[in-house]
């Protein structure tokens, strides 16, 4: 059996480690707020089509960081996308201003979703009083879930020191890094978005050659596409 390397997996051990007591119950009701008032805006993608989404929920957390083992995760409050898709959050700038950490959102529409390993979680994002009583635009894509079943065959290239195998969609990608050295058949399955391009790219290395194969690649919502990477 050939062993696989993921990179992402410590990485997700982490946040399901840090991310455990997640509050219960907001700060906020994310619409009455007087004063120092951060305003979050914008839109929940579908990203195939580049339209709104209706309906869709966004929770807001603030990571305290000022630990250095256990990070908090403090739970600010939720909003609903109008059927444009459009989402509007406020909340008291100043009740977190002299606490170290960084804001980030989560989205959520049916079976949606916008990383595979970190399932609904938004790119993180820093708020400064500049931008009180201004609002603050983010857009965010959540992607129709497909898998690629992807075949590795390298038979004819023996020498290598690793082979890598990476793919991404959107701004989102991933890798996944097999052991050298041996021919190789092996199969992995990769989460990807449905009903846009994946652009994957296969690599063997070693010291003094490095091949690379690279192809886009359109898997239809909801089904699974067999592919085949051959050396």
């Amino acid at each position: 059996m050939n062993k696989l390397i993921i990179y992402p997996a410590f990485i997700l051990a982490l946040l399901l480690f840090n991310s455990c007591g997640k509050n219960k119950n907001p700060l906020f009701d994310g619409i009455n707020c007087t004063g120092n008032c951060f305003i979050l805006a914008g839109k929940i993608l579908d990203s195939a089509v580049i339209t709104g989404l209706s309906n869709a929920e966004i929770k807001f957390y603030f990571k305290d960081i000022t630990g250095t083992i256990i990070r908090k995760n403090i739970y600010l409050g939720r909003a609903f996308t109008d059927p444009a898709g459009n989402y509007t959050f406020k909340f008291d700038g100043t009740s977190l201003k002299n606490t170290y950490g960084y804001y980030y959102a989560e989205a959520y529409n049916g079976n949606l979703f916008h990383d595979p390993f970190y399932g609904n979680r938004m790119p993180e994002f820093n708020l400064d009083s500049t931008l009180y009583n201004v609002p603050v635009i983010q857009n965010f894509s959540l992607f129709r879930p497909a898998y690629l079943k992807v075949r590795i065959i390298a038979s004819m290239v023996t020498s290598s020191q690793s082979l890598t195998v990476s793919y991404h969609y959107g701004k989102v990608g991933h890798g996944v890094v097999v052991n050298g050295g041996r021919q190789i058949d092996t199969t992995i399955t990769l989460k990807t978005a449905g009903d846009i391009r994946t652009f994957i790219q296969a690599d063997i290395r070693d010291v003094g050659f490095s091949i690379s194969k690279k192809d886009t690649i359109l898997v239809n919502s909801n089904t699974t596409r067999q592919y085949e990477i051959k050396f």
